[in-house]
């Protein structure tokens, strides 16, 4: 980073001859000797040229001077002095804040009736349009940073045209035009401006550095408080200029945060849409809020529904929900749209939300086993046959050729084949023996279930059960799709003896609130509570790790170190979803009313095969985290693909076509590559840069099937909820540091003056070349001394 802050460093070379003077109390008394030595020396040639002319006195004193000037000199140590001495320019930092929230308008709707600028597109105007950067290269060189969730690298250097000295001929480097449009590109989902200053300063701390303009709302929703940053910025002696870009006006705004739907029904099951709401200043004010409906093939939607409904207090939650029930299957398209009958928003882009359901008619395939004709088998098989979505086919262990069963199709064992297990939805086992199937059945079932998506409902039995939990050995494939741990030893069930009392079924929390349990569909009563109960549910030790439990036995006498029996409990396993049955009594749920017992199973086979509802016989699917997601957020995409053997496929990679919420497809195209854990498995990313719905497809190599996948992205609730500007925390910014909070309108005018040029000059090299022992200089020595010996002899002095 100090590289960067000596780009603009200008330097120049000097050369002086210098000496080194007398300075100590020692080198004068070396003068005072030498001094008194040529006094010495005149007195001496005197002497000694008393009987000669004049003329031979003075060659004699001047030779014997000249000789001790010389030396003199020598003594003085002549020496060339040669420096390299750099000025460095002030510096300034732009900081500059492009998370999206920047995308919000910069000055309220309300007052304006024109379309207004978005915040960060008022910073890119200030910074192109005005004067500003162009004083600020008069005494600084500039350097563009930006930030969002993190403190981004050098953006832009730009150079100044500060001349340091008049005398100077280095010309400043002219400035390359900076793309201001591709350098404030919004893209983070928060705001942590505190961190990111801090990390600046610690960066580019120099003495030349003379301040940092920050450009934001300051909307900070991550990361420490600016206090820190403000003290670091007060230690380097750099000053913080902040300036407030956004709204200060209190909001009046509605919003939809959330949506609640399905994306794939059953046809004729009747579904839900939910719209959370939220609002700020409209609080007991009427909302209206529309449903419109848009069929494949139609060119508008529709309004079907209506709702209105008070506000309640800002900032709370609120919901409202449509129920709908097409009557065709097809891919519908849903809106809703809220509004503030007679009254003008902040912003209206939040007031409406797209989502799209797919009503489809494929029964839903499912394998019935029952180790023997128990109660809840023969309701069940009765009630599940006759449903017009549902394609039963049973297998009764206990029952031989020539035995009936209403079913689609009646088994006398398991399905033999990889492919004729895959092509079931759901299995549902009654107290099953499972020592009728083979291990590498067994097998069969549990990447059907892991990798395809299937959905398994296990009741227990007093038959079949307690044998599954004695011998968990030889078992130990099939037990690892149970939710719960079973006891080895058990009552027996169906014994009167034992059970002559009946005890109501516990919901727990997550059983009261499961939509599948909720069997009255008028609302009126809760069927659960009025149900008398069971009188046996099979122990259980305990439940596995991400299990949820909905229901338990209640008989305080059958508690175990595990807690009560479970009666029902779900874990997803893989892809697919198990459900688990402690009793095999509900179908005396019968005795309150025949239909919650159809609606009991109808549900519970839907719950169960949810992994399988829109896919079915599908050999490819995307597997996503969810459908929701923010503008710039890395999502991770996963497709399952297999050939019509269900094994994996050759390719190393796979091609996805993305199309953008205009409709076109994203160009290059998405590539996924395979998962070296999961062979049958792709995996990718993709970083949506605009917000709206993004359309996913997928072609089989080996076929015409195309699999599609929806997901929506919006601005992130974080920064979605920076409506207006925050004064107070950009003015703390700046307090104490000798800058100032200026708005966006004053920056052009007021920045330079806060900034004081902060250049310096220093020296960065030094050579000292030694001139005492000079040739001339001997040579003048060697002279002297030759003539004054040589004039002595000719004299008959020496």
């Amino acid at each position: 980073m100090l590289s960067l802050l000596a780009q603009n460093d200008v330097s120049a070379t000097s050369t002086m001859l210098e000496f080194d003077w007398p300075y100590t109390l020692g080198d004068w008394g070396l003068v005072f000797a030498l001094f008194s030595w040529c006094l010495f020396t005149i007195w001496i040639n005197y002497r000694d040229a008393q009987k000669l002319s004049t003329l031979w006195m003075i060659w004699l004193t001047g030779l014997r001077l000249a000789t001790l000037l010389v030396l003199f000199i020598i003594a003085l140590n002549p020496h060339l002095r040669q420096q390299k001495e750099v000025y460095r320019p002030s510096h300034v930092a732009l900081l500059v804040d492009t998370s999206t929230s920047m995308q919000q308008p910069e000055v309220d709707p309300r007052a304006n009736s024109a379309n207004p600028r978005t915040r960060i597109e008022a910073v890119r105007d200030l910074l192109e349009g005005s004067p500003l950067v162009d004083e600020l290269r008069k005494q600084h060189v500039i350097d563009v940073y930006t930030f969002d969730s993190d403190l981004s690298t050098v953006k832009a250097q730009i150079p100044s045209t500060f001349v340091p000295d008049e005398s100077a001929t280095t010309e400043s480097a002219p400035a390359e035009k900076v793309d201001w449009e591709a350098i404030l590109e919004t893209a983070g989902n928060s705001t942590n401006l505190g961190d990111s200053l801090d990390r600046l300063l610690s960066e580019i701390r120099s003495p030349t550095l003379s301040g940092v303009v920050i450009f934001s709302d300051g909307a900070r929703n991550a990361g420490r408080e600016v206090r820190i940053a403000r003290d670091r910025a007060q230690d380097n002696g750099a000053r913080l200029v902040t300036v407030g870009v956004g709204s200060t006006t209190p909001p009046v705004n509605l919003e939809i945060p959330k949506v609640a739907m399905p994306t794939d029904v059953q046809k004729g099951d009747l579904f839900e849409v939910t719209a959370y709401l939220q609002g700020d200043g409209i609080a007991e004010k009427t909302v209206l809020v529309e449903l419109l409906e848009k069929a494949t093939g139609e060119n508008e939607p529709r309004v079907v529904e209506r709702q209105e409904q008070a506000a309640p207090e800002d900032g709370e939650l609120f919901e409202v929900t449509f129920s709908r029930n097409p009557s065709e299957p097809g891919e519908y398209e849903y809106t809703l749209r809220a509004t503030v009958p007679g009254v003008v928003e902040t912003r209206e882009d939040d007031n409406e939300e797209v989502r799209t359901v797919n009503i489809f008619d494929r029964p839903l395939k499912v394998l019935m086993i029952a180790g023997g004709p128990m109660r809840d088998y023969r309701y069940a098989r009765t009630i599940l046959h006759r449903h017009p979505s549902l394609e039963v086919d049973v297998w009764l262990q206990s029952g031989g050729v020539g035995s009936s069963q209403e079913s689609h199709q009646l088994l006398y064992r398991f399905p033999e084949t990889r492919e004729e297990v895959f092509q079931y939805d759901l299995l549902i086992a009654f107290d099953a023996d499972w020592s009728q199937v083979t291990s590498e059945q067994q097998q069969q079932i549990l990447e059907w279930v892991n990798n395809e998506g299937g959905g398994v409902i296990l009741m227990a039995g007093d038959v079949n059960t307690p044998q599954l939990a004695a011998k968990p050995d030889n078992y130990e494939t099939l037990l690892k799709l149970y939710p719960v741990l079973l006891d080895a030893v058990g009552l027996r069930l169906g014994s009167r003896d034992e059970a002559t009392t009946a005890y109501h079924v516990g919901l727990t929390q997550e059983g009261q609130a499961a939509e599948f349990l909720k069997l009255d569909e008028s609302g009126d009563s809760d069927p659960w509570k009025e149900f008398s109960g069971v009188y046996g549910c099979y122990p259980t030790r305990g439940v596995k790790a991400g299990t949820t439990v909905y229901a338990e036995f209640t008989d305080p006498l059958s508690r175990g170190a595990g807690g009560q029996p479970v009666m029902l409990g779900t874990q997803k396993y893989g892809q697919g979803t198990v459900l688990y049955i402690g009793s095999p009594e509900l179908w005396r749920l019968r005795s309150l009313n025949p239909a919650f017992l159809d609606r009991f199973w109808t549900k519970l086979c839907r719950k169960a095969a949810e992994g399988r509802s829109k896919r079915g016989l599908q050999r490819a699917m995307f597997i996503l985290e969810g459908r929701d997601y923010n503008v710039r957020q890395t999502i991770p995409l996963r497709v399952r693909a297999v050939n019509s053997k269900f094994e994996p496929l050759d390719a190393d990679t796979m091609t996805v076509e993305v199309y953008t919420p205009s409709g076109r497809p994203l160009v290059p195209a998405l590539t996924l590559r395979r998962d070296q854990h999961r062979p049958a498995e792709y995996t990718g990313d993709l970083r949506p840069a605009d917000p709206g719905r993004y359309r996913l497809e997928f072609g089989l190599p080996d076929s015409t099937e195309t699999v599609t996948a929806e997901i929506h992205v919006g601005i992130s609730k974080l920064e979605a909820a920076s409506l207006v500007q925050d004064v107070d925390t950009l003015t703390s910014l700046a307090r104490d540091t000798g800058g100032k909070y200026i708005t966006l309108a004053a920056a052009a005018a007021e920045i330079p003056a806060l900034l004081p040029n902060k250049g310096e000059r220093s020296i960065i090299d030094e050579q000292i070349q030694e001139k005492w022992d000079h040739f001339a200089i001997i040579l003048l020595l060697v002279f002297f001394l030759s003539a004054e010996w040589l004039t002595r002899k000719l004299l008959k002095l020496a």
